[in-house]
């Protein structure tokens, strides 16, 4: 600060201490009202000695002060482009930014629901930390459930065929085919039978997660479709059919999409009435154990001869979510099936924790989704 804003600053702080003790006789201004008047009196002061940048603080300052602003009220605005990942019924948190500069969007905060008395009719929630694998190529286990036998570094290896590009225009579209899907509302060891394991209410199942994802994603300068058609209800079977069809609308209405994440949440039972909540806890918080899938099933009637491509964008996204938050995967799962998988070379299903397990958890594990594909689809930029 050179001496003439030092002066400028010293004389708006006196005008500032003498307008305060008449206030303070005349007892009809707050102390709020006064600060505000001090700001904008030195941004006034160093505005008037330094044209060419203390106006357009000055300025600034002004156009943030709420019209009308009483005692107790402020304003807030939004920083140009930053998207707002806010959802419905929910709280932000306090945004971070990692050492590339990128600014990433506030977790949103569920608020917390009271725990009732348990019933007769449920059952117990079990919590544990599923396995990540036995045997780890790379930083990559799987569970092979496919007739299909693959070399994992082999797989790394190869290069997916995605081509990804500095461009506004759409790259990935995230979809539910499952749309309904939901969570516990409540962390108590318990369930009882009237709890909801699905929900059209957007707030509270997976279609949340899928926007924590998409708003990562965004921060990161990807452009992303989040489809929020419902899928599943009111009639279940047939999901995948018309699931099919929306991926397919979008395609043809974005071209540009390389990406698709099909996002559900796992049901996991021990038994009758035991319920298994996947969790791990990541930097002191409680998260939802993540399980990628890749479709394998190529046949003549069901052809998917591409698969490897969307294998190799599965694998090097969970080598990225693995080494970079450490018991957050379970195995990379690959099954004969498809999934509509066939419609691109970088389509994958990703379930998000149980139903025993919180909205908040899966939240929390769709940031670290979100920031992890950004990494690896920064990687293969063209």
């Amino acid at each position: 600060m050179g001496k003439t804003t030092r002066q400028a600053v010293k004389t708006a702080v006196g005008i500032l201490a003498a307008a305060s003790c008449v206030a303070a006789l005349a007892g009809n201004l707050s102390r709020d009202t006064l600060l505000s008047w001090g700001q904008g009196l030195a941004l006034f002061s160093v505005g008037l000695r330094q044209p060419e940048g203390g106006a357009e603080a000055l300025n600034g300052y002004l156009e943030r002060q709420p019209a009308n602003a009483g005692p107790g009220t402020s304003s807030s605005v939004d920083e140009p482009g930053t998207p707002s990942t806010t959802v419905p019924g929910t709280t932000p948190s306090t945004p971070d930014t990692d050492q590339e500069g990128i600014r990433w969007p506030e977790l949103p905060v569920v608020p917390e629901t009271p725990i009732p008395e348990q019933t007769g009719k449920g059952g117990i929630v079990r919590e544990e930390q599923m396995s990540s694998g036995d045997h780890f190529v790379e930083g990559v286990a799987i569970r092979n459930k496919s007739s299909t036998q693959v070399d994992i570094a082999e797989i790394l290896a190869h290069r997916p065929d995605i081509h990804i590009t500095d461009t506004d225009e759409p790259q990935v579209l995230i979809m539910h085919t499952h749309t309904t899907e939901c969570y516990m509302a409540y962390d108590a060891g318990f369930y009882n039978e009237t709890d909801l394991s699905r929900t059209q209410d957007e707030t509270k199942n997976v279609v949340a997660v899928g926007e924590v994802i998409a708003a990562q994603l965004r921060a990161a300068g990807i452009g992303v479709i989040h489809d929020t058609t419902v899928h599943d209800y009111p009639k279940y079977n047939g999901a995948y059919d018309r699931s099919k069809e929306t991926v397919q609308k979008n395609l043809q209405q974005y071209p540009t999409i390389q990406v698709v994440l099909d996002i559900h949440r796992d049901a996991i039972m021990r038994d009758s009435s035991t319920k298994v909540k996947p969790t791990v806890e990541i930097d002191g918080k409680k998260a939802a154990q993540m399980m990628i899938i890749a479709g394998m099933l190529n046949t003549s009637s069901t052809p998917h001869p591409d698969w490897r491509e969307n294998l190799s964008l599965g694998m090097r996204l969970q080598q990225t979510l693995h080494t970079t938050y450490e018991g957050l995967m379970r195995p990379l799962s690959m099954v004969d099936s498809r999934y509509n998988q066939q419609l691109t070379h970088g389509s994958l299903l990703v379930e998000m924790g149980s139903e025993a397990n919180t909205l908040q958890e899966a939240l929390y594990s769709g940031q670290m989704l979100g920031r992890a594909l950004a990494e690896v689809l920064g990687s293969l930029k063209s």
